[in-house]
């Protein structure tokens, strides 16, 4: 005859909650220090742009170091013209190719490219000197394509980047389009005919903000144990900066958009004007003649009003 004590429901509740913590705890544990195994990563372009990017950006050599290209004499200009060919070659051979980052994302992903984003920025600024020179050449249509370039290696060297890499590309093209938006008020009508293709072009191309956001979180999902990412989104502390920091990337990335798309309207009416001997009245002087549509504001959606 058994002497021991039968054992109450209640305690067989209690021992099964014991075990489960015993055993379930440290399971819980090694899965959030563990780091998520990684997506496949899409195949990105053969040739790729931005391989030749990052070959011109170390490619340069005696930079100015000074805020503003303006502030060079035509001679200073060439001298460092003359001496970047090779980088100007490569930049040029890279925006002929389809261009993406590399996304090999590790913890020390940012650190690395940290190079590779401030060679963009000196090449971005390499372009616009350029373009500067050409116009005290009195050589428009050359300034406008070395404007254009500049623009197109903002959005192609940082194209489907983290976060960072995309500001960078956003500074470069904003910088260029301040240029060139510029110079358009007294283009010739091949000239602008010019610009409008390479603008029109670039903002159907132009990535949404959401595509980097997306990058950004997959690099975080590659690199951080599930505990880290966790806390960066629910607690108080870490969530708000987060989200406000989101919040103002994506209001750079559209603003950037809205003012490519003013230009776009601010060539079509110089074109308009110079053809028709007038100044445009409203968008329904240059649409569809000039602009298939209307461009949209990319925050509320709704079409540009002309004159601004």
């Amino acid at each position: 005859m058994s002497t021991g004590h039968p054992i109450t429901p209640a305690a067989g509740k209690s021992r099964g909650v014991l075990w489960l913590l015993v055993l379930g705890v440290p399971l819980l544990l090694l899965v959030a220090w563990w780091p998520a195994p990684s997506k496949p990563r899409p195949a990105l372009p053969h040739p790729n742009g931005y391989d030749y990017f990052k070959k011109a950006g170390a490619a340069l050599t005696g930079m100015w170091t000074n805020a503003s290209h303006k502030t060079l004499t035509a001679p200073e200009l060439q001298a460092i013209l003359s001496a970047n060919r090779v980088s100007l070659d490569l930049l040029r051979e890279g925006l002929r190719h389809k261009s993406h980052t590399h996304l090999d994302y590790d913890a020390t992903y940012v650190e690395r490219v940290m190079t590779n984003l401030s060679n963009l920025r000196q090449t971005g600024r390499l372009l616009i000197g350029e373009g500067w020179l050409a116009e005290l050449e009195a050589k428009p249509l050359a300034a406008l394509e070395s404007y254009h370039d500049a623009m197109r290696l903002g959005q192609e060297g940082t194209r489907g980047g983290v976060v960072i890499e995309r500001l960078v590309g956003v500074e470069t093209e904003q910088f260029a389009l301040t240029e060139l938006r510029r110079i358009i008020v007294s283009a010739s009508v091949s000239e602008l005919r010019r610009s409008l293709e390479v603008l029109q072009g670039m903002d159907s191309s132009h990535d949404l903000p959401v595509v980097n956001l997306e990058s950004e979180a997959e690099w975080a999902r590659r690199s951080f144990p599930v505990w880290q990412r966790l806390i960066s989104q629910f607690h108080p502390a870490l969530r708000k900066p987060q989200r406000d920091s989101q919040d103002s990337f994506t209001n750079k990335v559209n603003g950037l958009q809205f003012t490519r798309r003013r230009a776009i309207v601010e060539a079509a009416a110089r074109l308009f004007e110079l053809e028709k001997g007038r100044p445009a009245k409203s968008h329904t002087d240059l649409v569809p003649a000039y602009l298939p549509t209307m461009p949209s504001d990319p925050v509320t959606g709704q079409k540009l009003t002309y004159p601004f």
